[in-house]
């Protein structure tokens, strides 16, 4: 295994610049990710990918979504360099100083401003364009979705218990009825507070694209009930009503059955993705997750 020195020289020639130190970042990121300071003072978050599709694919998306982010209002890092062919594949980034998101929801105050900023960003990022973005588009048709959701389910019946099984098996018939004629807007696929780095209580910056897709305009709206519920129920309640009044969104009877079956179902494909489902202790972890949402 490589000892720090090392690790800083390779770091020094993905940035093409020495690099005095690094360390890595608090906000999520599920990946190799370092901020990196240079002997000049310039600061970096320098991510490095699994080699292959997914490197190129990623890529591909930081290059391109970019500016249709910048254009519409949407906070991120500045492209720096990228190469998906790379040993190792890599995307450089600028550094943005703050903290994560999630942070603001110990506060009561910060929650319901969290809320807020996260509702009006997600309102303009359902008006990115999205053509020639070559992105997952599943979600945002529900007659293929209910095909993917029944392969999923399949895939869990001997994780799940049969009362959720059947219970999702009628949610997925039921699919088609339930979102037709919905547009299909551009979803980060992991809108969580985790996800943005906050200074004061302002967003600073989205991080983490890689769960891009083209899905109905609530499937990020469902995500980040889920996550902000599960993991802060107690400035949840409070956080809630703010974000939802600034993205714009009903809380009426067919909007919160909609956001039940997009979360119940974004569930399910995390439970039987192959990072959770070859995991004994993350496959608990979900499959308990999935059955206290139903």
């Amino acid at each position: 295994m490589p000892d720090a020195t090392d690790d800083l020289e390779a770091l020094s020639e993905l940035v093409g610049s020495t690099v005095v130190a690094a360390e890595r970042p608090r906000w999520g990121d599920s990946g190799r990710t370092d901020l990196v300071t240079t002997a000049g003072g310039s600061r970096y978050a320098v991510r490095r990918l699994v080699p292959g599709p997914s490197a190129r694919h990623r890529v591909r998306l930081a290059r391109d979504l970019a500016p249709l982010l910048a254009q519409a209002g949407i906070p991120g890092p500045r492209l720096v360099l990228a190469d998906p062919d790379a040993r190792p594949p890599f995307i450089v980034t600028s550094f943005v100083p703050g903290r994560p998101g999630a942070d603001l929801l110990d506060d009561a105050v910060d929650a319901i401003a969290l809320g807020t900023e996260m509702g009006r960003l997600l309102r303009r990022l359902w008006h990115v364009p999205t053509a020639g973005l070559r992105l997952p588009s599943a979600w945002g048709d529900p007659d293929r979705l209910a095909a993917v959701a029944a392969r999923w389910l399949r895939r869990a019946e001997s994780l799940i218990d049969r009362p959720s099984e059947a219970r999702l098996a009628a949610v997925i018939e039921r699919l088609p009825d339930l979102f037709a004629g919905r547009p299909a807007v551009l979803a980060h696929g992991d809108w969580a507070p985790v996800n943005v780095v906050v200074e004061r209580r302002a967003v600073e910056a989205v991080l983490d694209w890689e769960f891009a897709r083209l899905a109905d305009p609530l499937f990020d709206v469902a995500w980040w009930r889920w996550v902000v519920s599960h993991h802060h129920p107690e400035t949840y309640p409070l956080a809630w009503p703010a974000f939802l009044e600034t993205a714009g969104v009903a809380s009426d009877p067919p909007t919160l059955e909609r956001l039940d079956v997009l979360e119940w179902l974004r569930l399910l494909e995390a439970l039987t993705s192959p990072l959770i489902a070859d995991d004994p202790a993350a496959r608990t972890r979900w499959i308990g997750r999935l059955r206290a949402r139903m």
